[in-house]
């Protein structure tokens, strides 16, 4: 009967935490999804880099989400059977509150184990494949945010202008300039051209113009009837470079561990940098230790079924527990943000929800043999 009992509280849970879960994902992702159409719209590239990058934050969403979610649903369950008055065949069929304490802390620690897979492995790779999309498009929209009488500046180092560009998609007078360096630029000017998509490559074909080279104190000027102009060499300037929390867990520990500076082959790659010992302290803790408060968000919502929903203020009661639960989730967020360099800061995050975890649990067990 045990068996039977607990299988159908583990049902009705996965139920209402699969319908939060998508749901809440769903609606995170669509706002993100509309905040990342600049890619396309501001920064020029394709729709293909666009879904691929949207569709791979779905991971962190889920993992930024599932503590919260977690504590919901497990909440609801509890709040659930105990308004059907099912808590009361648990009791009289020989299942105590101690043993469905011991079921939610078993549900707790495979949603932990499911976080931390998150957190240390699934999350980091799809953000760093995401970053890889942006970093290899070739921005295939920038024709068409070409615009005539409007300054483009959607590349690094490179400003077009366009006096005026046909509906067959002839340009006239076009002025280009790219920055070589914080005094060094080229300027290039031409009656007529045309953008040609040739091997997968964007190229800008000028006709009749003038090349204005400045290189320190001299200038030299070079006429051309025709030349051609790559646009693909130039990067987006959405950042391509991998960020801390792209970067695999285990070159996290051996960053920490060497403590110095390792040069690096690609200038996308994230370089180990000892001045961001703290940054990478602060994600490999929020990576590992993070979840110990979803066994503590566990035993919270287990505390409801300490008093009876007749007893006086048990609606208060039920308020109170899951306020507390929030508390320990904003508290959380707020003292890891002190994480880093500092041992006692981030010994501090890691015992507050162990040793809230243990208070709890030893006031839950005698309680409940009181009651």
């Amino acid at each position: 009967m045990k068996k039977t009992i607990f299988k159908s509280f583990i049902q009705d849970f996965l139920k209402i935490f699969a319908l939060y879960i998508f749901s809440l994902s769903i609606i995170i992702w669509i706002i993100q999804a509309v905040n990342y159409l600049d890619f396309v719209a501001e920064d020029g590239h394709g729709f293909r880099v666009y879904f691929y990058y949207t569709l791979l934050s779905i991971p962190k969403i889920i993992s930024r989400i599932l503590m919260f979610v977690f504590f919901i649903s497990l909440f609801h369950s509890i709040v659930k059977i105990d308004d059907r008055n099912e808590l009361i065949i648990y009791w009289i069929n020989g299942l105590t509150k101690i043993d469905f304490k011991r079921l939610i802390i078993s549900i707790s620690i495979f949603c932990l184990f499911a976080q931390l897979l998150l957190n240390i492995y699934v999350t980091p790779k799809t953000q760093d494949l995401a970053r890889s999309y942006i970093r290899s498009s070739n921005i295939d929209f920038l024709p068409s945010l070409i615009k005539e009488k409007e300054f483009i500046d959607i590349v690094e180092d490179l400003t077009i202008f366009i006096e005026k560009k046909n509906q067959d998609g002839k340009l006239e007078n076009i002025f280009l300039k790219t920055d070589i360096n914080e005094t060094d630029y080229q300027i290039i000017y031409a009656k007529n051209g045309e953008i040609k998509f040739k091997n997968n490559q964007n190229f800008l074909s000028l006709q009749n113009g003038e090349i204005i080279d400045k290189l320190g104190s001299e200038q030299k000027n070079i006429s051309f009837k025709e030349t051609e102009f790559n646009l693909s060499r130039y990067q987006t300037k959405t950042t391509t470079s991998q960020k801390i929390q792209e970067v695999d867990t285990k070159n996290i520990l051996e960053c920490i561990q060497n403590k110095k500076k390792i040069p690096r082959l690609d200038s996308n790659i994230f370089e180990c940098n000892e001045e961001l010992t703290g940054q990478l302290y602060q994600e490999l803790i929020k990576r590992l230790f993070h979840p110990l408060y979803i066994p503590l968000l566990a035993v919270i919502s287990c505390l409801i079924i300490l008093r009876s929903k007749d007893s006086y203020n048990y609606y208060f009661y039920k308020f109170s527990l899951f306020f507390l639960g929030f508390v320990f989730i904003i508290m959380g967020e707020i003292l890891l943000r002190y994480t880093g360099t500092n041992m006692m800061s981030n010994l501090q995050f890691i015992l507050v929800p162990l040793i809230s975890f243990l208070i709890l649990n030893f006031f839950f067990n005698l309680k409940s043999k009181v009651n």
